[in-house]
């Protein structure tokens, strides 16, 4: 089955999806009440965002399209303290925030599409086709969301036909031949439609074969119907489809003797397939009590990723992962009405629950290098230290496979409840969530070769070893997470204080299994020999971590001022946050093939945020800050202790300003002129625990200009205009470091037409 959809998506043309019938007719005049201010609608948003005792960064669809907004990783610095590296490949959409991330599985930001939670953080990294909002939520977010918001929430709300009418389309043109094309179809039948593709031949060369690594193509369809049913009951329906086929992985071997970057050169193939699909379905019954909300999805994601994954023309050892995931969410929400809801008390009460599906596949290949170095050089270090280099351990294979399969069922199940006090000028919150979650991995692991011992008194023939490592483990934990909060309005400038916990879900490591068979391998073939190899201790238990958990307290202020023409807006925070059983990236000792995740420590993080923006007429200025002072105050994997050492991946500094202008025009089809520019900054980042290898702050510059005419636009904008060089992500395998730079300067011209 797993072959057959990969078949399919590796075959099947992006234009096929486009061929999907007639458009409804267009209105005449397009009702866009979207283009200047942020539309929030989340069924979960009960108190108005100035009123949430918490940092609220809020960017609406104008300032999206001004900046080049197109994929959350642009999003970077842009909010304080948020950092998402742009490496790898769709797959690794890793987000940090306040000094914390993950590098694979759960995520730390917790990410939801109109209301639809996205249950798999490989789905992340999307195009942002016809987003009307993004607003994320800092800090955690447990109580009402749950797992995986323990730093925050990123909410992404579409066009929905129930208060956007008209039909739009843009094309862009840009370096390394990037095109992208958009259609959007919104009639007032309640019947929206939209399409994005995106090409590029890519920025990475790889010196080996003379291509570029980092070829992509990705195509996203959203249909969304609105439909008042009854005066007091209203349906939503949400169908999103994405494809995206892509190389990736244009990692370069650096020297740490020397400081030198190799070329970007290895041999296997590199990339990753994904194939996308979310039914959502929403509810809302209203009466003069109270009002329920249901939101129900389907999600499947189909992926597949190809990696080199010793990164160098040698022929080491590949991994080709494959996922075919199902996944079915259900949330129900309760809010009081004009009968039950008091003047000074607010409250909605909710259920969540979810099943998913995870059928792997991540087979490693082990060739003739590998093989080489990783296993008969290491069995014959010992041999021939007993018999002399007279005696060999020999493989008839030149290349064989690890098979790894996996069956992974998650389920969870939460009651929570918000309750909202309005104390004349004071808003307090208190909330408390019980979330339980249940999860079991079914795993089949096996390899077979065929040996052949040579020593001085004796010699045999080939024979066949074939090693079976099969099993089943489970978790299960109930979490409870409170939250309490206070807000003081005093008009123009509001203080806040808040206390809240959050948890990361535990899982399983996958990744690891290779490992475990090597050395399993390994043992049974050494058995007829008299030198016995140290076993690695790595076993079955290893595989499972337990939950991230957090503790965070905050206070700040947020404020807003206007005089005349002039306007002033902005929010400033501290936030202390206390981190447990801390979900670290590890590699076992020696020339690893795997990597695994272990609650190896605890920690702490301290920080500051501020946002600030002020208008003038034509003359906008905005601005975001970051500092963050993230630190194990434990470290212990088993091989060395790093506390008090900074967390890596995450940036000490973000920096981010724009100041744009606008120049209006008299005539009524010419209407003006906006020119912007923008600097973002981060650093210091650390690159490992031991905190020997960094990258120094950077500035990043671009700028845009944009006409504006009656029925269209067209703009030309700029990326990193400096052309800087800095790192975007470090790692080690197989005992080497690798390094991915940023891509370089950017120009791309666009048109965007409005009917």
């Amino acid at each position: 089955m797993r072959a057959m959809i990969f078949s399919f998506l590796y075959s099947l043309p992006a234009a096929a999806l486009l061929s999907l019938g007639p458009a409804p007719e267009p209105e005449a005049v397009i009702t866009d009440t979207l283009s200047e201010s942020v539309l929030v609608t989340s069924y979960k948003q009960v108190l108005p965002m100035e009123r949430i005792a918490s940092p609220v960064s809020e960017i609406g669809m104008a300032e999206l399209d001004s900046r080049g907004i197109s994929d959350i990783k642009k999003l970077s610095s842009v909010v304080p303290n948020l950092h998402i590296p742009d490496y790898g490949s769709s797959m690794t959409s890793s987000i940090y925030l306040r000094g914390f991330g993950s590098r694979i599985d759960n995520p730390v930001v917790g990410m939801y599409v109109d209301d639809i939670p996205v249950m798999n953080k490989n789905a992340y990294d999307m195009e942002l086709a016809d987003i009307s909002s993004a607003v994320l939520l800092r800090g955690p977010q447990s109580t009402l969301y749950g797992r995986n918001s323990m730093c925050g929430v990123l909410s992404l709300e579409t066009f929905s036909p129930e208060n956007f009418h008209g039909n739009r389309l843009a094309v862009e043109y840009g370096n390394a031949n990037t095109v992208l094309a958009r259609l959007s179809l919104y009639g007032s039948s309640g019947i929206g439609f939209s399409a994005a593709y995106r090409h590029t031949d890519g920025f990475y060369l790889n010196t080996y074969n003379g291509e570029h690594a980092d070829k992509s193509d990705a195509l996203n369809l959203r249909m969304r119907v609105w439909k008042q049913l009854r005066k007091d009951l209203v349906f939503e329906n949400i169908l999103s489809a994405s494809l995206t086929d892509q190389g990736g992985y244009p990692y370069r071997e650096y020297d740490t003797a020397t400081g030198e970057l190799a070329p970007l050169a290895y041999d296997d193939p590199c990339g990753y397939r994904r194939l996308n699909v979310t039914e959502g379905l929403k509810f809302k019954y209203m009466n003069e009590n109270w009002t329920l909300s249901s939101v129900t999805s389907l999600q499947f994601l189909a992926d597949e990723m190809q990696m080199d994954q010793d990164f160098t023309v040698r022929s080491m050892f590949t991994l080709k992962q494959a996922q075919l995931e199902g996944a079915l969410t259900q949330e129900l929400i309760l809010k009081p009405e004009a009968g039950w809801r008091k003047s000074w008390w607010n409250w909605q009460t909710g259920f969540f629950a979810f099943a998913k599906y995870n059928d792997m596949s991540a087979p490693v290949r082990f060739k003739h290098d590998g093989i080489q170095d990783l296993i008969l050089a290491n069995a014959n270090s010992g041999l021939q230290s007993v018999f002399g280099d007279a005696a060999a351990f020999m493989l008839q294979e030149d290349e064989f496979d690890i098979s790894s399969d996996f069956g992974i069922t998650t389920a969870g199940a939460a009651l929570y409840h918000e309750s909202y006090f309005t104390l004349g000028k004071w808003t307090l919150t208190a909330g408390l969530r019980l979330d339980y979650e249940w999860a079991g991995m079914d795993y089949d692991s096996r390899a077979l070769v065929h040996y052949n011992i040579k020593l001085p008194f004796m010699t045999t023939g080939f024979v066949p070893c074939e090693s079976v490592y099969k099993g089943w483990e489970n978790s299960s934990y109930l979490e409870v997470m409170p939250k309490i909060s206070a807000l003081y309005d005093m008009g123009s400038v509001k203080l806040f204080a808040t206390f809240s916990e959050g948890y990361k879900s535990g899982g399983f490591n996958t990744q690891i299994f290779s490992d475990i068979l090597q050395n399993r391998l390994m043992s049974a073939m050494m058995e007829k020999s008299p030198v016995r190899l140290p076993e690695s201790g790595i076993g079955a238990d290893d595989t499972v971590y337990k939950p991230e958990k957090s503790m965070n307290a905050e206070m700040g202020t947020r404020f807003s001022f206007s005089s005349g023409r002039h306007s002033f807006s902005g929010t400033a925070s501290v936030y202390a946050i206390m981190c447990v059983d801390q979900q670290i990236t590890v590699f076992p000792s020696g020339n690893s093939t795997g990597r695994m995740m272990a609650n190896a420590g605890n920690s702490r993080s301290f920080g500051a945020e501020a946002e600030f923006a002020y208008a003038f007429e034509g003359f906008s200025f905005s601005a975001a800050y970051g500092f963050c002072d993230a630190r194990f105050t434990r470290y212990d994997d088993g091989l060395a202790d790093y506390s008090g050492n900074r967390i890596p991946y995450s940036p000490e500094h973000t920096l981010n300003a724009r100041v744009q202008y606008r120049w209006d025009m008299a005539g009524d089809y010419f209407r003006s002129i906006t020119a912007g520019a923008e600097v973002s900054a981060l650093g210091k980042i650390w690159w490992d625990e031991a905190n020997t290898l960094s990258q120094p702050f950077y500035a990043v510059l671009g700028a845009d200009v944009r006409g504006h005419f009656k029925w269209f636009d067209v703009f030309l904008r700029g990326e990193n205009l400096t052309d800087a060089e800095y790192g975007v992500f470090y790692f080690k395998s197989v005992g080497k470091s690798f390094f991915q730079m940023a891509r370089p300067l950017r120009l791309t011209v666009g048109l965007s037409v409005s009917l």
